[in-house]
């Protein structure tokens, strides 16, 4: 029998970054690093029952969610009333700056209603 050896792929992105509060206070500079690839956006919003839950995300090593500037997003999904959604990017994302990200219960910009319970979003990236 014929046997084959392979070495193992290397690994897609090396950080996992979980938020399991994420609220409309913004979290800066979530990955630790300045560039970088996201490939996977997670968000669970089981415990909100009536609200929708928009997470913002901003190619910045800071935000301020109330700002007519630095408030708004450059990417901003949706996760639906008491579910989870999980939104994939096989090419990935490519950020400069760094990831800044808030979590409110409106797609307006300068928005900062928070979340009436826990929304926990998960991000997977270089």
């Amino acid at each position: 029998m014929a046997v084959t050896k392979t070495t193992t792929i290397a690994s897609l992105a090396g950080n996992l970054v979980v938020d399991f509060n994420a609220n409309e206070s913004e979290e800066n500079n979530v990955t630790g690093n300045t560039s970088g690839t996201f490939y996977l956006v997670e968000i669970d919003n089981t415990a909100n029952a009536n609200t929708l839950a928009y997470v913002k995300i901003r190619d910045a090593s800071t935000a301020v969610p109330s700002h007519t500037s630095s408030g708004i997003p450059t990417w901003q999904f949706v996760a639906p009333k008491a579910g989870k959604i999980t939104y994939v990017f096989p090419d990935g994302q490519d950020y400069a700056a760094g990831l800044s990200m808030w979590c409110v219960t409106s797609p307006a910009h300068q928005n900062v209603s928070a979340p009436s319970a826990a929304v926990i979003v998960k991000i997977i990236s270089s």
